[in-house]
C-alpha cells in the first residue's frame, strides 16, 4: 500500500455506505466490430435469432439464481432484459439491416443498438434516460453469444472485493458471491440505473460517474470506497484509513436494516394507518411490489408501451393487454395509471415537433395527449376496458389548468359512452385524479382539487419547477434541493388543501423512498406514499417506529427554517434521536451539495 501513491476520485454516490477493499477491475468488453459481407442473408438471420434464444435461456437461468440469492424484488430487473430481447422493433431493425446490407450480425446489432441507445439518451427524465444502458447489457450479451464468448468466474476470487469496470451489467448479481463483493466503482451509469438500484436494494455500496478512473487503478489495489461522499481513494494511506474505521465498522452493523416484515399492513407506533405503495413503469416490477408488500400501484408510468413501439403511438389491444394483466395481478389492489407522460420530441415523428428548444416546458404530458386525441383516446378506451379487470384510477400529468382536466374528463365521458352502448362492458366511473408537479397547479390547487378525485404530488418535477432547476445537467444539479424551504412550503401547502376539501392525495416521487423524508411528509399530513418496491420496507419498518406527533413536531420546526442546510440538520438530527438505528447513509442521500464538492 506505501509503494503506491494515494489518488482521490470523484463520482455520484448512487448507493450509500463506506468499506475498504481490493479492486477487482473487470474488462466491460468494448468491442470493434467491423462490417462483413455476408452472401447467405438467411442463414446470418438464423444466427442472429440463435443467438436470441440462447440469451433467452441464459438470462432466464440467471434470474432464477438471482432470486435465490437476493430476492424476487431484484431478480426481476432481469425481465427488463428479457423483454428487450424480445423487442418486436429493435428485433426487426436488426434482421433488416442483415436483409438489406448482406452485413453480419454482429454489425447489425451494434447499428440498430446504437439508434435505440442514442434515442433513450437524449430523453430529458433521467429515469428513461438512463435505461439505455440496459439495451447496451443485452446487447453485449447477444454478441457474446454469436462469438462464443465467456465471462468471468467468480468462484475462484478473493474476499473483500471492489468491482471497478467501465459498466456493470446488472445480470452479474446473479452469479456474484455477496461474501466477497464489498462495492462498486463505475465510470459510467447513474442513480437511476438498473444496477444502482439492486445495489441500493442489496444495500452494496456504489458510486458512479467516476470519469477518468480505470487507467489509473489495477486489480489488487486497495481502495476505500466511501459512497455517502461519492469518494474512491486508491490506495489510501494508514492514516486515512484509521480516519474512518469508526464509520466503516457502523456502517458493517447496518447491513441488516431490510428484514422480514410480520405482517404487510403499516402503521406508526401509536396506530395511525399508512398506504405505501408502488411505482413501476415495467410489468414485471409488479412482482417487486407484491413481495414488499405495497399496498396497490400509486403510479403507473404508460410511457415504455410508447418508447418501444416503433410508431410512437401503439394499438389499443397492446396497451390492453398490460393494463388488463396489471389490473389482475394487483386486485384486490388499486393500479393508478398515468396516461402519457412524455414530450412530443421522444414519441412524435413530425420533424416539427422532434427537436423543441425546451422539452420539459414544451409539448408534453396532458398537453401532447389533448393535441394528439386519437392516440389519447386510444390510451383511455384500453385503460376503461382493463378496468373490468381489477381496480383502475387514471391520472393526468403535468395539469396546469382546470379546462385540461375538463377536456381530458370529457374525453373519458365519450369513450365510456360509446362502450357502453356498442359492447357488453361492465365499465363503472373510474376515479380520475391530477399529478400536481407545476407551481401552477399549487397555486390553484383548490379549484384544481374540485375537478378530480384524488390527488398525486410528482415531486421530482416540482421540485425542477419550483427551482428553475435542470436536474440533468450537471452545472446545476447540485441546486436540486428536495428540502429546500420553497419546496417544503408547497407540500405543506397541497396537504392542507387537500386535507380542507377532504380529497385523498398520495406523494408520487423519489423522496419518499428515503426514510427521513418519509418522516417529515407524514408529519406534513401525507398518509399515502408511493415509492420503488425496493425501497418500501426500509420505509416501512421507520414508520413503524414512529409516534405521529413526533412526526407532526418534526413538521413543524421544519417548516420555520429558511435555508436547506439548517433543514437537513435539523430533520437529521430529529428523526435519528427517534428511530433506534443508524440512519447515516440515508441521511447522506438528502445531504445538501454545492458547486465547491460537486467534483
Amino acid at each position: 500500500m506505501a509503494s503506491k501513491p494515494e489518488k482521490i476520485f470523484w463520482g455520484s454516490g448512487v448507493s450509500p455506505g463506506i468499506v475498504l477493499g481490493q479492486v477487482l477491475k473487470m474488462d466491460s468488453h468494448r468491442r470493434l466490430i467491423l462490417k462483413l459481407h455476408i452472401e447467405n442473408a438467411a442463414e446470418e438471420e438464423r444466427r442472429f435469432l440463435k443467438a436470441i434464444e440462447v440469451s433467452k435461456e441464459q438470462l432466464e437461468t440467471l434470474k432464477s439464481r438471482m432470486e435465490e440469492k437476493v430476492g424476487r424484488e431484484h431478480a426481476i430487473i432481469l425481465d427488463a432484459h428479457l423483454l428487450i430481447l424480445e423487442d418486436r422493433a429493435m428485433n426487426s431493425e436488426i434482421l433488416e439491416i442483415i436483409r438489406r446490407q448482406n452485413a453480419n450480425a454482429e454489425w447489425a446489432v451494434m447499428q440498430a443498438t446504437e439508434v435505440f441507445v442514442n434515442a433513450y439518451k437524449s430523453l430529458e427524465d433521467e429515469y428513461f434516460r438512463e435505461r439505455h444502458s440496459d439495451i447496451e447489457h443485452v446487447a453485449e450479451r447477444i454478441l457474446q453469444n454469436l462469438s462464443g464468448d465467456h465471462r468471468i468466474n467468480w468462484g475462484h476470487l478473493p474476499e473483500n472485493l471492489i468491482i471497478t469496470s467501465r459498466d456493470f451489467n446488472p445480470s452479474n448479481f446473479a452469479t456474484m458471491d455477496f461474501k466477497k463483493v464489498r462495492g462498486l466503482v463505475l465510470e459510467s451509469g447513474g442513480r437511476t440505473s438498473h444496477t444502482a438500484i439492486v445495489s441500493r436494494g442489496l444495500r452494496l455500496p456504489a458510486v458512479m460517474g467516476v470519469r477518468d478512473f480505470l487507467p489509473d487503478v489495477e486489480t489488487g489495489d486497495t481502495v476505500l470506497l466511501d459512497a455517502d461522499n461519492g469518494q474512491v481513494i486508491v490506495n489510501p494511506t494508514p492514516g486515512r484509513i484509521e480516519e474512518v474505521r469508526g464509520r466503516i465498522e457502523a456502517f458493517g452493523a447496518t447491513m441488516d436494516t431490510s428484514v422480514a416484515q410480520s405482517g404487510w399492513r403499516t402503521a406508526t407506533k401509536d396506530g395511525t394507518p399508512i398506504s405505501l405503495r408502488a411505482n413501476t413503469e415495467l410489468p414485471h416490477e409488479l412482482t417487486a411490489a407484491t413481495a414488499s408488500g405495497a399496498e396497490g400501484i400509486g403510479l403507473f408510468r404508460s410511457e415504455f408501451i410508447f418508447f418501444g413501439h416503433p410508431e410512437g403511438f401503439p394499438e389499443m389491444e397492446d396497451q390492453l393487454a398490460v393494463y388488463g394483466m396489471l389490473a389482475r395481478e394487483m386486485r384486490p389492489h388499486t393500479v393508478a395509471i398515468r396516461t402519457l407522460d412524455a414530450g412530443s420530441e421522444r414519441i412524435s415523428r413530425s420533424p416539427d415537433l422532434m427537436n423543441p428548444e425546451n422539452p420539459s416546458m414544451g409539448l408534453r404530458g396532458i398537453r401532447l395527449s389533448l393535441n394528439a386525441k386519437e392516440a389519447f383516446r386510444t390510451q383511455i378506451e384500453a385503460i376503461l376496458r382493463a378496468s373490468c379487470e381489477g381496480k383502475i384510477e387514471i391520472v393526468f400529468p403535468m395539469i396546469s389548468t382546470v379546462e385540461e382536466v375538463w377536456q381530458g374528463r370529457e374525453l373519458i365521458d365519450l369513450v365510456r359512452s360509446k362502450l357502453l352502448k356498442t359492447e357488453d362492458l361492465a365499465i363503472a366511473d373510474i376515479p380520475v385524479g391530477a399529478m400536481i408537479e407545476i407551481p401552477a397547479a399549487v397555486l390553484s390547487l383548490e379549484a384544481l382539487a374540485k375537478e378530480v378525485d384524488f390527488l398525486c404530488v410528482g415531486t421530482n418535477d416540482l421540485i425542477q419547477y419550483v427551482l428553475a432547476v435542470d436536474r440533468g445537467n450537471p452545472n446545476v444539479a447540485y441546486l436540486f434541493r428536495p428540502l429546500h424551504p420553497a419546496v417544503l412550503q408547497c407540500l405543506s401547502r397541497i396537504s392542507e388543501v387537500a386535507q380542507k376539501l377532504q380529497k385523498p392525495v398520495r406523494i408520487c416521487g423519489e423522496i419518499s423512498s428515503n426514510p427521513f423524508f418519509a418522516v417529515l411528509l407524514l408529519g406534513m399530513g401525507f398518509t399515502q406514499l408511493s415509492m420503488t418496491p425496493i425501497s418500501i420496507p426500509t420505509v416501512r419498518r421507520v414508520i413503524q417506529a414512529l409516534p405521529m406527533e413526533a412526526a407532526r413536531q418534526i413538521a413543524r420546526k421544519a417548516l420555520t427554517f429558511v435555508t436547506t442546510h439548517d433543514v437537513h440538520q435539523y430533520l437529521t438530527r430529529a428523526v435519528s434521536e427517534l428511530i433506534p438505528w443508524d440512519l447515516k447513509s440515508y441521511a447522506n442521500e438528502i445531504a445538501v451539495t454545492s458547486p465547491s464538492n460537486g467534483h
